[in-house]
Protein backbone atom coordinates (compact mmCIF):
# COMPACT_ATOMS: atom_id res chain seq x y z
CA UNK A 1 0.00 0.00 0.00
CA UNK A 2 1.60 3.36 -0.67
CA UNK A 3 0.90 7.10 -0.43
CA UNK A 4 -1.51 8.84 -2.60
CA UNK A 5 0.33 12.43 -3.44
CA UNK A 6 0.67 15.21 -0.92
CA UNK A 7 0.17 14.55 2.64
CA UNK A 8 -0.03 12.02 5.50
CA UNK A 9 -1.53 9.12 4.25
CA UNK A 10 -2.78 5.83 5.95
CA UNK A 11 -1.05 2.96 4.75
CA UNK A 12 -1.26 -0.78 6.35
CA UNK A 13 -3.24 -0.26 9.50
CA UNK A 14 -4.25 -2.74 12.62
CA UNK A 15 -7.02 -3.30 15.59
CA UNK A 16 -5.82 -4.47 18.46
CA UNK A 17 -8.91 -5.94 20.08
CA UNK A 18 -9.92 -4.74 23.10
CA UNK A 19 -8.66 -5.96 26.25
CA UNK A 20 -4.93 -7.84 24.82
CA UNK A 21 -3.33 -5.74 27.14
CA UNK A 22 -5.04 -6.93 30.11
CA UNK A 23 -2.05 -6.71 32.89
CA UNK A 24 0.46 -4.96 33.71
CA UNK A 25 3.66 -5.52 31.34
CA UNK A 26 2.10 -7.58 29.00
CA UNK A 27 2.99 -6.03 25.48
CA UNK A 28 2.87 -6.05 21.82
CA UNK A 29 6.13 -5.67 19.48
CA UNK A 30 4.88 -4.04 16.25
CA UNK A 31 6.89 -4.67 13.23
CA UNK A 32 6.26 -2.00 9.39
CA UNK A 33 8.64 -2.73 6.82
CA UNK A 34 8.31 -1.38 2.70
CA UNK A 35 10.42 0.55 0.43
CA UNK A 36 10.88 4.20 -0.75
CA UNK A 37 10.33 5.39 -4.55
CA UNK A 38 13.74 5.96 -6.62
CA UNK A 39 13.50 9.20 -6.51
CA UNK A 40 14.84 12.23 -4.63
CA UNK A 41 11.06 13.69 -3.28
CA UNK A 42 11.17 14.21 0.29
CA UNK A 43 9.59 11.62 2.07
CA UNK A 44 8.26 10.45 6.16
CA UNK A 45 7.29 7.13 7.65
CA UNK A 46 5.75 7.14 10.66
CA UNK A 47 4.28 4.38 13.46
CA UNK A 48 1.35 4.71 15.57
CA UNK A 49 -0.21 3.32 18.73
CA UNK A 50 -3.51 4.68 18.83
CA UNK A 51 -3.18 8.60 19.02
CA UNK A 52 0.68 8.57 20.08
CA UNK A 53 3.57 8.76 17.27
CA UNK A 54 5.60 5.94 18.58
CA UNK A 55 8.58 6.00 15.79
CA UNK A 56 9.40 8.48 12.66
CA UNK A 57 11.77 8.33 10.22
CA UNK A 58 13.29 11.86 9.49
CA UNK A 59 12.19 13.88 6.56
CA UNK A 60 14.39 13.32 3.53
CA UNK A 61 14.93 12.47 0.52
CA UNK A 62 15.51 8.40 0.78
CA UNK A 63 15.95 7.23 -2.69
CA UNK A 64 15.06 3.20 -3.48
CA UNK A 65 15.35 2.25 -0.15
CA UNK A 66 14.21 -0.17 2.12
CA UNK A 67 12.86 0.68 5.32
CA UNK A 68 11.53 -1.23 8.65
CA UNK A 69 10.23 0.66 11.55
CA UNK A 70 9.84 -1.30 15.17
CA UNK A 71 8.28 -0.12 18.22
CA UNK A 72 7.25 -2.27 21.54
CA UNK A 73 4.58 -1.35 23.48
CA UNK A 74 4.38 -2.29 27.72
CA UNK A 75 1.03 -1.91 29.47
CA UNK A 76 1.72 -0.32 32.85
CA UNK A 77 -1.83 0.89 33.39
CA UNK A 78 -5.65 0.51 32.29
CA UNK A 79 -5.09 3.79 30.11
CA UNK A 80 -1.50 4.06 30.17
CA UNK A 81 1.97 2.78 28.16
CA UNK A 82 5.16 3.15 27.83
CA UNK A 83 6.83 2.45 24.04
CA UNK A 84 9.62 1.89 22.33
CA UNK A 85 10.35 2.44 18.78
CA UNK A 86 13.46 2.17 16.38
CA UNK A 87 14.02 1.68 12.52
CA UNK A 88 16.47 2.21 9.70
CA UNK A 89 15.66 3.28 6.31
CA UNK A 90 18.63 1.92 4.25
CA UNK A 91 21.42 1.98 6.08
CA UNK A 92 20.42 5.04 8.38
CA UNK A 93 19.63 4.31 11.80
CA UNK A 94 16.80 6.26 13.41
CA UNK A 95 16.96 7.83 16.07
CA UNK A 96 15.13 5.80 18.88
CA UNK A 97 12.48 7.27 20.87
CA UNK A 98 10.38 7.06 24.46
CA UNK A 99 6.54 7.86 24.27
CA UNK A 100 3.96 6.97 26.67
CA UNK A 101 0.67 6.69 25.03
CA UNK A 102 -2.71 6.81 27.17
CA UNK A 103 -5.01 5.00 24.76
CA UNK A 104 -7.90 3.17 26.86
CA UNK A 105 -6.74 -0.89 26.84
CA UNK A 106 -10.72 -1.85 27.44
CA UNK A 107 -11.58 -1.03 24.09
CA UNK A 108 -9.77 -2.20 20.15
CA UNK A 109 -7.04 0.56 19.68
CA UNK A 110 -5.79 1.08 16.20
CA UNK A 111 -2.02 0.65 14.68
CA UNK A 112 -0.85 1.89 11.66
CA UNK A 113 1.85 3.09 9.88
CA UNK A 114 1.84 6.27 7.60
CA UNK A 115 3.73 7.70 4.49
CA UNK A 116 4.12 10.84 3.30
CA UNK A 117 5.41 12.24 0.19
CA UNK A 118 5.10 14.43 -2.82
CA UNK A 119 3.92 11.93 -5.77
CA UNK A 120 2.67 8.75 -5.56
CA UNK A 121 3.70 5.19 -3.81
CA UNK A 122 6.90 7.55 -2.90
CA UNK A 123 6.42 5.46 0.42
CA UNK A 124 5.74 2.02 0.32
CA UNK A 125 4.23 -0.38 3.25
CA UNK A 126 5.06 -4.27 2.41
CA UNK A 127 3.65 -5.16 5.54
CA UNK A 128 2.79 -5.13 9.02
CA UNK A 129 3.00 -7.79 12.37
CA UNK A 130 1.77 -7.17 15.79
CA UNK A 131 3.34 -9.65 17.89
CA UNK A 132 2.01 -10.28 21.70
CA UNK A 133 3.58 -11.59 24.66
CA UNK A 134 1.93 -12.16 27.73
Amino acid sequence: VGNVGTGEDDLITYSLPANTLSTDLYHIRVTAFGQTAANANTKTIKLYFGAQLVMQSAATGYNNLDWILQAVIFRTGAATQIAIGWGLVGTNVLTTTYSTPTETLSGAVTIKCTGEGTANNDVVERGHVVEFRG
